[in-house]
């Protein structure tokens, strides 16, 4: 269950464009944004709920 839950953070903020990959021709490096990895997660998981929610609110109105 862990690891579906920070497998679905990492992808969120992949998403989101908060990593970023830098290369030259010696070096390569990924470097993360905090507050754009933040706001990514959160967007996508209030997304997830609304999409819940509303599939749950529409099985409950078929009963």
């Amino acid at each position: 269950m862990i690891k579906i839950l920070v497998g679905s953070i990492v992808i969120l903020a992949l998403t989101g464009g908060a990593v970023q990959f830098k290369s030259t021709d010696e070096y390569w490096s990924l470097t993360m944004n905090k507050e754009v990895a933040k706001h990514s997660v959160q967007n996508g998981v209030l997304r997830i709920y609304d999409f819940g929610k509303s599939l749950f609110d529409d099985g409950i109105k078929q009963l």
